[in-house]
Formats: C-alpha cells, sequence, structure tokens
C-alpha cells in the first residue's frame, strides 16, 4: 500500500514541476521579476491548477493503495500529497523561496532601504514558510483525494501482500534518523554561520529566531515521522509471522524508544542555546512522549510474540535470523524498490532544512542585485536547487542500494553454506 502511494506522490510532484516551469516559461515576467495585475491572475490558476492535481495524486494513491478502510485511504492520500509538496519545494519551491523580490526593498516603518542582513534574515524565513506551506497543503489536499476515493465504499476487511517491500516501517526508521541528523547539522551549522558573519560585518544576521527556524523545520520532521514510527509498530508487530519479520519490527522499536534522547543528546553537543525556544522544548516532550509509546509497545507486544517464535525454530532459522533477517529471500527487485523510498527518506530531510537554506543564503550573498534579479540569475537559483536535490536523492538511493546488494549477497552465500552443511550432517 504505502509504496504504490509513494510512487503515485513522486509522480504528482514531477507532474506539478513541470506544469509550474510551464506556466513559467509561457508568463517569465510574472513569476520571476515582477507582480502586476495580469500575473496575480496567472498565479492563481497555477495554484488551482497545483491544488486539484494534489487532490486527484492523494485519490489515485488511494485507489492504488488498496485499503479497505476510509482512515487509511485518507492517510495513503495524505502521504501522497505530503510527499507531493516536498518534492516540487525541492524542484521548485526552494528556489522562489529565495528569490528577495518577495522583500519590500523599503522598510515599511523608518521608509529606509532594506539591509543586506534583513533580506538574509527574510530568506531563511522565506524557504521555512514555503516548505511548510507546500508540505502541509499537499498532505491536506491528499488527505482530502484520499477521503473521496472512499466515497461509495463499504468498509471492508484488508488484506496485506506481504511479498510487496514492507516500505512504510523501513521508510519510518530512516526518515526518523535523517531527521534527527537534519536537526543536528540545522543546529550547528546556522548558529556558526551568525557567529562568522557577525565577526565580518558587526552584525548578527540570524540572531534569535531565525537561528531556530531551520532547525524548527527539521524537528517537525522528526516528530512527524516519529509519530508514523510509533504508529507502524504495533501493526507490523501484529502482522509478523516469524521471528525474522519480528526481530526487524524489534530494532524499529529500539529506534523509536532511542530517537528522543539522541536527539536531546546530539542537540545538547551542537547547540545547548536551542532548547531557550518553547517550540524546541514542545517537540522535544512529544518526541519523548512517543519513545516512551514504543517502549510499552515492544514490552507488552513485540517481547511475547518473539518468546512464541524462539520455540518453533530450529539452528539454522536462529542463526540467519540473527544475522541477515529476512534479506536472504528479498528478490533483488523489491529491494532496489525499497532502496529507492528509503533514498527519499534520507535525502528529503537534509536538503528541505539544511542545504536549500544554505543555497539560497549563497545566491543573496553572491548577488549585488538581489533586491532586482535578472533572469539568467534567478533561472540559476533554479537549477541548482533542482540539481543539488536530485543528486542528493540519487546518491542516497545509490548508497542504500550498494549496501543492500552487498548485504544480500552475503545473507545467500551464508544460507547456502547451512543447507550445505545439513545436508553433509544428514
Amino acid at each position: 500500500m504505502t509504496t504504490r502511494a509513494g510512487i503515485t506522490g513522486i509522480l504528482t510532484g514531477l507532474l506539478s514541476t513541470l506544469i509550474t516551469y510551464l506556466f513559467i516559461i509561457i508568463r517569465p515576467a510574472a513569476y520571476l521579476l515582477k507582480w502586476s495585475a495580469d500575473s496575480v491572475g496567472h498565479i492563481w490558476i497555477a495554484v488551482v491548477t497545483l491544488a486539484i492535481l494534489m487532490i486527484a495524486g492523494g485519490f489515485l494513491a488511494a485507489r492504488r493503495g488498496g485499503s479497505g478502510r476510509p482512515w487509511r485511504r485518507a492517510a495513503l492520500g495524505g502521504l501522497a500529497g505530503g510527499l507531493a509538496g516536498v518534492l516540487f519545494f525541492c524542484l521548485w519551491g526552494a528556489a522562489a523561496a529565495g528569490l528577495a523580490r518577495w522583500i519590500s526593498p523599503l522598510d515599511n516603518l523608518t521608509n529606509e532601504p532594506v539591509s543586506q542582513v534583513e533580506v538574509l534574515k527574510a530568506i531563511v524565513w522565506q524557504t521555512a514558510w514555503v516548505f511548510l506551506v507546500l508540505f502541509w497543503g499537499g498532505s491536506l489536499l491528499g488527505t482530502l483525494g484520499g477521503w473521496l476515493s472512499g466515497l461509495r465504499q463499504d468498509d471492508r476487511e484488508e488484506i496485506f501482500n506481504k511479498v510487496d517491500p514492507q516500505m512504510a516501517m523501513n521508510a519510518s526508521i530512516t526518515a526518523v534518523l535523517a531527521s534527527i541528523a537534519s536537526a543536528t547539522l540545522a543546529a550547528g551549522i546556522f548558529s556558526r554561520l551568525s557567529g562568522l558573519h557577525g565577526n565580518q560585518t558587526g552584525q548578527d544576521v540570524l540572531t534569535g529566531s531565525m537561528i531556530t527556524t531551520p532547525l524548527l523545520v527539521s524537528l517537525l520532521l522528526v516528530l512527524f515521522s516519529h509519530i508514523a514510527l510509533t504508529a507502524i509498530i504495533p501493526h507490523e508487530a501484529q502482522q509478523a509471522e516469524h521471528r525474522c519479520g519480528l526481530d526487524e519490527v524489534k530494532m524499529a522499536a529500539y529506534i523509536g524508544i532511542g530517537a528522543a534522547p539522541l536527539l536531546i543528546l546530539l542537540l545538547l553537543l551542537v547547540n545547548p542555546d536551542s532548547f531557550t525556544s518553547p517550540l524546541v522544548l514542545a517537540v522535544m516532550l512529544a518526541s519523548a512522549i512517543m519513545s516512551l509509546i514504543t517502549l510499552s509497545t515492544l514490552r507488552k507486544q513485540i517481547q511475547p510474540r518473539r518468546t512464541f517464535f524462539l520455540s518453533t525454530q530450529n539452528v539454522r532459522q536462529k542463526k540467519e535470523a540473527k544475522l541477515f533477517g529476512t534479506i536472504a529471500n528479498s528478490p533483488v527487485s523489491r529491494l532496489v524498490v525499497l532502496c529507492m523510498g528509503c533514498g527519499l527518506a534520507m535525502a528529503l530531510p537534509l536538503h528541505v532544512s539544511v542545504f536549500s537554506v544554505l543555497i539560497n543564503l549563497t545566491y543573496v550573498l553572491a548577488n549585488s542585485t538581489y533586491l532586482q534579479p535578472v533572469p539568467q540569475v534567478t533561472w540559476r537559483l533554479f537549477m541548482t536547487q533542482a540539481l543539488v536535490s536530485l543528486g542528493v536523492i540519487a546518491a542516497s538511493i545509490g548508497l542504500l542500494i550498494i549496501i543492500y546488494l552487498i548485504y544480500l549477497n552475503l545473507a545467500r552465500q551464508f544460507n547456502h553454506a547451512m543447507q550445505e552443511s545439513e545436508t553433509m550432517r544428514g
């Protein structure tokens, strides 16, 4: 279900980006350089078109997912819409947020030209704001589409295809760890950038809340992925049919339990001042609650079932389960699909909260015409954001494929050797 919904979300995000670029090609002045009464109408046409695409993507994701439960159809639609929104941000929205043309050239109170420091502050905020609008907007519209897909359909019992890649749990694990890594990088990088710029200019560019803006985006992704993992673990534990599968669920539970303590420890080491923000503290508290819920699931649901499975395995099965889990019996094609999903989950948090903001700040610092951008420079920013995001995604997917294929080869060699040993003994 999750795999098909994710693929639908990716296609929706790519189609949305393509349509947006077609609007830009048709009306470049309206989108890149200036506002006008004529351009506003075209912008609203683009917005309505994108909203319809997100709803349609959520509808198709829920239908292709084949869920029989209304709430799960809505969740699959929301997943597709949210993923489409994030991809749209990486390929178009981040660069649009990096254009200082959205900033008024005159301060509303003093009527004086806006300084570069104020522009840089606004760029950081704009990048976060555009991401949140696209992510939550895509998620809500996709959820609406998923809910619409279930109208006039009876609620029915669901049958899960356990041969398909178990994308939900593995992608959630990856997303939690990647979001924690992005939060750590955001807390460390932007506080140090503030100090470096202050030493050079005598002004603090990212003071106060502006330091925590990229961090809060990362923490939002931590919380979102942690909630998803917490909800998925009990379901996967219930669906497990052997010790190998349950051990994978147990590993996911350990990650869910350790996520909050790990995040708190890393932020204390990198930037203790981040804990002065009430929003950061609220996210930490929510994440800690998720860890406690997962701890309860481990004790009450996973451990009892694991004890039962231990008594039904022979020696070879126990060794294989301990060392390799279920990977020895996994088809290569499904592993590649799994790596693609986990690669996206690994790359997107890093680009959204760290790389996209750094690229936009670099663009402003490198161009003296930041308040009056020219088309050539503007297109360079769009291409840079798109190429960097695609490069990070491709590198993450490629790395995971290499690791999984090596692990798969080792598992199969082990399985073959154990079978030969059993045959000789027999």
